[in-house]
């Protein structure tokens, strides 16, 4: 027997006894070409099988028939084909079925690196001739004949330590399109350890999250709450879940690991396992994946607490949670002047609890008129429920049914809480008025300004009944001889009036920045839509005066005190020549 033939058979006999190991490193990238085997066709799994897959803990293998053009594995697949195992296992590579044929002189490799090495394989009619190269890190797959490109059932790896492994299938192509060419077409990455964190608790990888009621039985992937899931309102519940993950992102059965999950929560709430509420205890001991349910210790009163889950007593997340009480008070912002013969927004609110929690609740209404109320208006109603959540405020409107118009003093909203409880609002005044501005004065802040100074005009407007004209009403309008004209020397309105303005409170006011030049002016206020013979309204002109505030000089007083201090100098000049002379 030759040496040549005996190295062969020695390399026979290293590859039928290859073992299989850990692998764990970055996959390699794919040449340009295509293979002829597809990345699905060989694939791992962590089942079970003695003396063939021993030792999994997990296997995750993107197998699909979604390929590249060249029917490889994608970066993201080979990204998610993972294993755990322990150091003294076994991984199956379990060939599956294909079809398509493989040329004489292509081969299949299979390629490790990191702490392992080829086991062995299971052989199978394909006429291919193995061999075992590099310390037993590649296992290759030579084709003799164009066949079928399955070269072997299973190859076996073995870990020989601790450590990240990778291994990498390989297609030799003797006669590709741009000549030989190797094309990586898949990638496993591995892990080999002395003990398998798989089905053990991992903290990181663990989530707490508030849920709504119907997503409570839910399994959670993140601990980002769902929108409005922490707080709730007088005599409901909130729902937190939470799911025990492993380091591979797989849950942990209730039965794979030993320990409790707790859930305790504070500020007088009360917390119980799933669909229960805990009457007694404020900590509860659970399976892996469960919901608590947080109801009130104290029936119709505001609470916030801090719910905390923990695993074997470390904590996994905390949540604050809020669940808010009946109505205690009602807050009444930025009334209105409605128009007579209207119903109109006239008022925001706002419900507020005992805590200052605001509510997302809708007034019921205003209290009883009294006879001079009534007088004037007729009660109106909630046209906007109130939206804590995104700052929006409730909407109160009010009919002035009377013909004149004037101030509905003393209104109160009230929200009837119970048989025995209504809340009422502070009381509030609501002006009636029409929309004709029938006499309108304007006036401004100050006298006298100074350069760069701002200056603020009013322009105060009543009704033909001597209200304050209703907030729907214009200054002017784009017919002729309607438009609003307000002009001064040496002042530059900041934004400049327009037709569509409208006054609020019977009031309307611009700004100026006042210029530079010194003087007596006068302001003209014409709002020619109410300037009418009617009633007898005329522009106005308000007058004011630009005065810096350090004195100017003009040039002739400079050039008369110089001639006056030249005349002072000369008489000094020429008593001191008499005495000289002396």
């Amino acid at each position: 027997m030759s040496i040549k033939t005996l190295r062969k058979r020695i390399a026979l006999v290293a590859v039928s006894a290859l073992g299989v190991g850990l692998l764990s490193v970055a996959p390699a990238s794919a040449a340009a070409g295509a293979s002829a085997i597809f990345s699905d066709e060989y694939t791992v799994a962590s089942t079970y099988a003695a003396g063939a897959n021993e030792g999994v803990c997990y296997a995750s293998d993107a197998s699909t028939t979604t390929y590249t053009a060249d029917a490889v594995a994608t970066a993201a697949q080979n990204a998610a084909n993972k294993v755990e195992m322990t150091t003294t296992g076994k991984l199956k590579f379990t060939a599956n079925s294909q079809s398509g044929i493989a040329a004489t002189s292509d081969y299949l490799a299979f390629t490790i690196t990191g702490p392992a090495i080829w086991d062995s394989f299971t052989a199978n009619s394909v006429p291919a001739t193995p061999s075992l190269n590099n310390a037993q890190k590649e296992l290759k797959f030579t084709f003799a004949t164009d066949n079928t490109r399955k070269p072997a059932d299973a190859v076996f790896l073995k870990p020989t330590g601790a450590g990240a492994i990778t291994v990498e299938m390989s297609y030799y192509d003797a006669s590709g399109d741009a000549g030989t060419e190797t094309v990586t077409v898949k990638v496993w990455n591995i892990t080999a350890k002395t003990a398998c964190a798989a089905q053990s608790p991992s903290l990181a990888d663990s989530y707490v999250a508030a849920v709504g009621f119907s997503a409570r039985t839910t399994a959670i992937t993140s601990s980002n709450d769902a929108s409005g899931a922490t707080t709730t309102t007088n005599g409901e519940s909130i729902y937190i879940r939470t799911d025990i993950y492993d380091a591979n992102g797989v849950a942990v059965p209730g039965v794979a690991a030993t320990g409790t999950v707790t859930a305790e929560v504070t500020g007088g709430l009360v917390i119980g396992e799933n669909n229960t509420i805990g009457t007694v205890n404020n900590v509860w001991t659970v399976s892996k994946a469960v919901y608590f349910r947080i109801t009130q210790g104290t029936a119709n009163t505001p609470q916030t607490g801090t719910v905390t889950v923990k695993i074997n007593g470390v904590v996994v997340g905390t949540k604050t949670v809020t669940i808010t009480g009946p109505v205690a008070k009602i807050e009444v912002s930025s009334p209105v002047n409605v128009r007579i013969g209207q119903t109109q927004s006239a008022a925001n609110y706002e419900m507020l609890d005992s805590a200052g929690n605001k509510l997302a609740v809708a007034v019921d209404g205003y209290a009883t008129l009294t006879d001079a109320q009534a007088k004037i208006a007729t009660a109106g109603s909630s046209t906007t429920t109130p939206a804590p959540s995104t700052a929006t405020k409730g909407v109160v409107s009010l009919n002035c049914s009377g013909s004149t118009g004037g101030l509905v003093k003393g209104l109160q909203l009230k929200e009837v809480v119970s048989a025995t409880v209504t809340v009422l609002s502070a009381p509030f005044d609501i002006q009636c008025g029409s929309n004709t501005a029938a006499t309108y004065t304007a006036s401004l802040d100050k006298a006298s300004y100074v350069p760069g100074d701002i200056a603020t005009l009013t322009i105060t407007a009543k009704d033909p009944y001597g209200n304050p004209v209703s907030d729907d009403t214009v200054l002017g309008s784009s017919s002729a001889g309607e438009a609003v004209a307000i002009s001064g020397s040496n002042m530059t309105a900041v934004t400049a009036p327009t037709n569509a303005d409208t006054f609020t409170g019977g009031k309307k006011t611009y700004k100026f920045i006042v210029g530079a030049t010194e003087g007596s002016y006068n302001l003209v206020v014409d709002l020619d839509k109410w300037t009418t013979v009617t009633y007898n309204q005329a522009a106005l002109t308000v007058p004011y005066t630009i005065k810096a505030s350090t004195a100017s000089v003009s040039t002739n007083e400079v050039l008369a005190a110089i001639v006056k201090l030249i005349a002072t100098i000369n008489k000094q000049i020429r008593q001191l020549q008499k005495q000289l002379r002396r």
